[in-house]
């Protein structure tokens, strides 16, 4: 590995790390998109990984990043190619499935030393603790701390339980706060209790966050972080009564302390979970996924192979769903509202074999490296990113914590057989 490279790769974990910052800097600073920088940022990456290689250290390809290659090749084809549209420059910096497809060839071909994963973690946990004290502020006292310039809303009260809040990482992206806080929390809880730390401070800390983002599907991402703890302990029962016993009564009691400063965490739960303020079932969230499953019955058979394409927010959208599309919605929804539907009915049969080909064949990849190094917190990031897709629509794997999740992972694997360097 060349001396550039090694810098290249210690800027860009910096880079990750740090992505709350860097982003906040380069948007606000300098009125740049963060994500768009980290893309013009990942193909340099690529070029030195190709360029430094070693005759003996042959390039790595997991299978994985083939079946994402394919997707986006086809991405590109669907449209641009059936859709009729122009090709610009620009979509090579602003199409983020392709940054995360380069980040994740950059990160499977460097090794990461102990100094390097120890710097990794110490501030992945100071970025957790400040994500919380930011998310219970903006709670509290003021939703639009620290938030994005556009996404400020001077209507937003504290007492508006449907308001999302996104902590630290309004900078970043729309779904960073579950795709980078989330696998990361449970990175933090797993590796703690490994090393015989305390993790219930840590375990409450990351509860109350994806609480009050108010975003259901992180909601659930985050009690993946259970898993872990069961996986991990062969006294399962055990653990399984101890947490039965002691979280309802810290949970109860974190609520009553909570609401002496202005969290009303049942409030939370009625209005964003249970939805119980809504009696008109078209009002609450589960009618669009509902809506989701009848326009894909009723419009996938039109086109089950390509796909109709992504006019509205492709390459070149429109940023407005075809005309029969929109009839259907009727204004009840933006689109169809489940992933793997949208998937389908997007790029067809074809292209979502190639998406469910990567989805697949990561989780495998994950799932069989926590099996050799006893770390789950990777596997359950991306189950989480699976899991997402079920309620929401996203194929872009441009997210800062999935991308530490295969850091993670190599480290874990890479040491696994030296159990005291893992601990340190």
């Amino acid at each position: 590995m060349g001396k550039n490279q090694i810098t290249f790769n210690v800027i860009l974990i910096k880079v990750l790390v740090f992505g709350p910052i860097v982003a906040f800097i380069t948007y606000f600073g300098a009125g740049m998109d963060f994500q768009s920088i980290l893309q013009l940022f990942s193909y340099i990456g690529v070029a030195l990984v190709l360029l430094y290689r070693k005759p003996n250290r042959p390039v790595k390809f997991p299978t994985y990043l083939l079946f994402y290659l394919l997707f986006i090749i086809y991405v590109f084809y669907s449209d641009l190619y059936r859709l009729q549209r122009e090709f610009k420059v620009i979509y090579l910096f602003k199409n983020y499935i392709i940054g995360g497809f380069n980040l994740m060839f950059i990160l499977e071909n460097v090794s990461i030393t102990k100094k390097q994963f120890a710097f990794i973690y110490r501030w992945s946990k100071i970025f957790m603790i400040i994500a919380v004290i930011v998310i219970v502020y903006q709670q509290v006292v003021d939703p639009n701390f620290f938030l994005r310039d556009d996404l400020v809303n001077p209507d937003f009260s504290q007492s508006d339980n449907d308001n999302r809040l996104p902590s630290i990482y309004s900078w970043i992206g729309s779904m960073a706060a579950g795709f980078t806080f989330v696998p990361l929390y449970i990175a933090i809880v797993e590796y703690e209790d490994r090393r015989k730390k305390k993790i219930l401070p840590w375990l409450l800390a990351g509860l109350l966050f994806v609480l009050l983002t108010k975003a259901r599907w992180t909601m659930v991402n985050g009690l993946l972080v259970f898993a872990v703890l069961f996986i991990k302990h062969k006294d399962i029962t055990k653990r399984i009564y101890k947490y039965i016993i002691i979280l309802p009564i810290l949970l109860v009691g974190t609520s009553f302390a909570l609401s002496t400063v202005g969290i009303d965490i049942n409030g939370i739960v009625e209005e964003r979970i249970l939805e119980s303020d809504k009696a008109d079932i078209n009002e609450k969230s589960a009618s669009s996924r509902l809506l989701a499953f009848t326009i894909f019955g009723k419009f996938f058979k039109d086109n089950p192979i390509f796909g109709t394409g992504n006019i509205k927010y492709g390459m070149g959208g429109t940023g407005k769903q075809s005309y029969k599309l929109t009839r259907a919605l009727a204004g009840r929804s933006s689109q169809i509202h489940v992933g793997y539907l949208s998937l389908l009915y997007l790029y067809g049969i074809v292209g979502g074999f190639f998406f469910l080909g990567f989805l697949f064949l990561i989780l495998r990849k994950l799932y069989l490296e926590a099996k050799i190094s006893g770390m789950w917190a990777p596997f359950l990031g991306y189950l989480g990113f699976a899991l997402a897709n079920a309620t929401l629509v996203t194929f872009d794997a441009l997210q800062m914590g999935l991308l530490l999740m295969i850091v993670y992972s190599k480290y874990f694997v890479e040491n696994s057989n030296n159990e005291e360097t893992l601990l340190t």
